[in-house]
């Protein structure tokens, strides 16, 4: 990594220049609070807080039923606060869930200031900086400002001399903005109250039942009535004090949430800004030894709302991480601890790090943190894991979409709906999101499918208890390392083979992947004697490289660590170092080994295990789905989430055509691959093969027929349910998501662009999977039947050319369509070329003598004429 004398700079000013210099006139405005205001004409403060209770805290505050007053001093009036917002009781709709941080990564920092006879409540823009006294802080200070929110007459002197305010109206009011989640929705005061207010030395906290009013007309399942929809938010308000944490450097080798500014202060960067990484300060109680002891160890408390049998994996799950921890030379870095049944704390106090186990009816887990926006110091965190969770690893897909199947799938495949859909995103949408959970039950879902071609009678139990408890554990280590500051590493899963990955003795010590900040699937094959470990049992070792990297204690100063943390991004070459990102897995990203819920360094291969799993389970689905006494409900949605298994797997493997792998190792790093390296031409049509045998082929739906007649929906109709469309199976409508998806993916305009500029990027003497292989090979696998069928008695039973494969084709001709009637360039008319040579082939057996059933003929006179209209539309689109 090449550190500029800029960025050297910076985060030796960080590390040891005090808050009120780091921050530009954090402290320096305002009128001087040693001034005795006139409080001629004023009541006095005895009569406007005659039968108040007072609360004494780092502001002092004031509450007479529903009025809050605060006095600001001297003190107050010279600080910043960090201003920390949470959803302390929800609706069960995402994002109002109980206990979400609120505020979507952008914390707000606040200064109370003294403007004439008022007090202003100032947003800081804590983005923008430049050193204090330079010219360029000048420049700074005349391009960016701050935030006026609230402006509020000062009533009189306080008890303390300071001034008093009435700052009700600032919290009893919209000032999170939920209503831009709740469109149709706004503030009602009048139906709003205080819920708590405790204050401490440093910090306050304030919770507010806040009632949301509209006109009814809008229903939600999980609230009683959406003409007042009642939501806790609690507000966290700490001043923020200078202390003895070093910021750290962020560097993109390694996975950490990072505090960015903007830093004018010097321009021999390759840009201005000043990266931090987001963690804990974690110091050493004796930094001279080797091994030492945590100075401050963090510690989570685990909230008694959880389950006992299930506190166990939890407790293990957030201690795994001491392994990392020991690695870098601190001990027992992290505690964890049991909240006592008479606790008196709240979960959201800034002062406790708590596992929180919630009912929102939602089925997800995530691990928000606080951090210090100018610093990247976490104060504060709370791992939150919904109830419903362990149980909807039970349910399932009862109806598929193709909004599902994208979901699975990365999302948009080009550029334009990509953007499109990121200008439609509200803040809550962008901000950092976790889903592990929610991919979870489909996993846990298959161990419930698969684990009876395993074992029996109370051996299937112990079997299932034992994948509950490991996959618990791995969402809990998952929800841990995003506390600590860590992001997900989609490349994780790449680590082992699939032979590896089924030795437990090697995965209990390395876990199935590098990491658990991978979204990993159930690691579960056909064959029960070579059964490993269904989920990670421990970090992996990309996980402890990241903490050293993050917490490591580093001799030498703020100068003296950079290059040693240069030296430890350096080891990104090596074997399960690699790291990639959210950002990476997107439908339109190139990489094809950076996914989510893939396992094994060979998709191809993993995509075939789980085709074949599946192949397994299909005779079995009635069986496995329902019992004596039960009904027929659970059949759908389990054979939907077979088909959902064996699609994702395949869409995997599709992405190795016209696939990049990307790396993020720098110059010099031992081992590093280049940044971007093409897939070889053998994988990608290996891939291809596997496309046409087992997605595009009938044999690859080989669906028991009777399977069909003992599926039914779920004959419940009210709050909280919903009614199939359709009470039958759509069994064409279903097939026809996977085949689109796989399709959607290698006709994108992104993959054919991506193939051609692999042509241009591999040199003439060697072999590349070009745009014309493609699209022919695709053209020849998708009609094969019309050069191969041979006389024949064929009827409407027994067609020439299967229904499945007519939806197929009618599929592929409509993108065929479109590319070469929207997209220019050479894929357009090399598509064109082969569509016109397939009419030509068509119209030959059509006009020869081989007696075709009325589905087979009627469909081929069909294509004949479309392909006809969309070369003429063609020729009169460049004529």
């Amino acid at each position: 990594m090449r550190v500029t004398s800029f960025a050297k700079r910076a985060i030796v000013a960080i590390a040891i220049v005090p808050m009120a210099l780091w921050v530009p006139a954090a402290i320096a405005g305002g009128e001087s609070a040693a001034k005795a205001a006139d409080t001629a004409g004023k009541p006095s403060y005895e009569k406007i807080l005659k039968g108040a209770t007072a609360i004494e805290g780092v502001v002092p505050l004031y509450r007479k039923g529903s009025k809050l007053y605060a006095e600001m001093g001297p003190q107050q009036l010279g600080s910043e606060y960090l201003v920390l917002t949470s959803i302390a009781r929800g609706i069960g709709k995402t994002p109002l869930l109980g206990g979400m941080t609120w505020g979507f990564d952008d914390d707000w920092v606040w200064r109370f200031k003294k403007v004439d006879d008022r007090i202003q409540i100032v947003r800081r823009n804590i983005r923008f900086r430049a050193n204090h006294g330079s010219p360029e802080s000048t420049a700074v200070t005349n391009a960016f400002t701050d935030s006026v929110l609230f402006s509020l007459p000062v009533i009189t002197k306080g008890p303390h001399g300071g001034d008093l305010v009435d700052i009700t109206k600032v919290f009893m009011s919209d000032l999170p903005q939920i209503s831009h989640v709740l469109p149709g929705f706004s503030f009602a005061a009048d139906r709003s109250n205080w819920a708590g207010v405790k204050g401490f030395k440093n910090n306050v906290e304030l919770e507010v039942a806040a009632t949301y009013a509209s006109s009814g007309h809008v229903k939600i399942d999980t609230v009683a009535d959406t003409r007042g929809v009642t939501i806790h938010v609690h507000y966290s308000i700490s001043r923020l004090t200078p202390s003895d944490y070093r910021p750290r450097l962020a560097d993109d080798r390694v996975g950490y949430f990072v505090t960015a500014v903007k830093d004018y202060s010097d321009n021999d960067g390759d840009d201005q800004f000043v990266r931090l990484i987001n963690r804990w300060n974690v110091q050493k109680a004796d930094p001279s030894a080797k091994l030492s002891p945590a100075k401050k160890p963090i510690v989570f408390w685990i909230e008694n709302t959880v389950p006992y049998k299930y506190r166990q994996p939890i407790r293990e799950g957030i201690a795994e991480w001491n392994k990392a921890f020991e690695a870098a030379g601190i001990l027992n870095a992290i505690e964890v601890r049991q909240q006592p049944d008479d606790a008196t704390w709240d979960p959201e106090d800034i002062n406790y790090n708590t596992f929180r186990w919630m009912t929102a009816n939602a089925g997800f887990a995530m691990g928000p943190s606080r951090i210090n926006p100018y610093t990247g110091e976490i104060l504060d965190a709370d791992i939150i894991l919904d109830a419903d969770f362990v149980k909807s690893w039970s349910k399932q897909i009862e109806t598929l979409t193709q909004e599902d199947v994208a979901g699975m799938t990365g999302g948009a495949l080009d550029i334009e709906t990509y953007r499109q859909q990121q200008a439609e995103k509200s803040a809550a949408e962008h901000a950092h999101h976790c889903s592990n959970c929610q991919g979870m039950s489909h996993q846990l879902a298959l161990v419930h499918s698969v684990l009876p071609l395993h074992a029996e009678g109370e051996r299937l139990e112990e079997l299932k208890e034992t994948a509950v408890m490991q996959g618990l554990k791995e969402v809990v280590m998952h929800e841990v390392g995003h506390t600590l500051g860590l992001r997900h590493n989609f490349k994780a899963s790449t680590f082992r083979s699939l032979e590896e990955l089924q030795n437990r003795e090697l995965t209990s010590q390395t876990g199935l992947a590098a990491s658990v900040m991978d979204y990993l699937p159930t690691n579960i094959v056909p064959d029960k004697d070579k059964q490993g470990d269904y989920f990670s049992t421990t970090i992996g070792p990309y996980d402890i490289w990241a903490i050293q990297y993050g917490y490591a204690p580093l001799p030498g100063g703020p100068r003296g660590e950079v290059p040693l943390l240069q030296a430890i991004a350096a080891r990104s070459g090596e074997p399960g170092l690699i790291f990639a990102t959210d950002e990476d897995t997107r439908g339109i990203d190139p990489d094809p080994d950076a996914n989510r819920f893939d396992l094994g360094n060979d998709l191809i291969g993993y995509a075939r295990q789980r085709s074949e799993l599946v192949r397994q389970l299909l005779p079995k689905v009635v069986e496995r789905a329902t019992s004596d006494g039960k009904g027929y409900q659970r059949v759908r949605p389990s054979l939907n989430n077979l088909l959902s298994i064996q699609g994702q797997a395949m869409h995997f493997a599709a992405r190795y055509v016209g696939g990049v792998r990307m790396n993020r190792s720098h110059q010099g790093d031992a081992g590093a691959k280049n940044p971007a390296e093409i897939v070889s031409p053998a994988q990608q049509r290996e891939a291809l093969q596997l496309l046409e045998d087992s997605v595009f082929s009938d044999a690859a739906y080989e669906i028991p027929p009777e399977l069909f007649n003992h599926m039914s929906p779920a004959r419940w109709s009210h709050w909280g349910s919903d009614v199939a469309d359709r009470s039958d199976f759509p069994v064409h409508e279903t097939i026809a998501l996977w085949q689109n998806r796989i399709l959607d993916q290698l006709l994108s305009p992104l993959t054919l662009d991506r193939v051609a500029d692999n042509e241009l990027k591999t040199p003439a003497d060697q072999d590349a999977l070009t745009v014309a292989e493609l699209i022919s090979r695709l053209t020849q696998s998708v009609f094969s039947e019309v050069d191969a069928i041979q006389p024949g008695e064929y009827t409407a039973r027994k067609p020439a050319i299967s229904s499945l494969r007519r939806n197929l084709q009618r599929s592929y001709l409509e993108r065929v369509s479109h590319l070469v009637l929207k997209q220019p360039g050479d894929a357009a008319v090399v598509a064109a070329a082969k569509i016109g040579e397939l009419q030509h082939t068509i119209d030959n057996l059509l006009a020869g003598k081989i007696e075709l059933d009325i589905y087979t003929r009627s469909h081929l006179q069909d294509i004949s004429l479309r392909i006809g209209k969309i070369l003429d539309a063609g020729i009169s689109k460049t004529a």
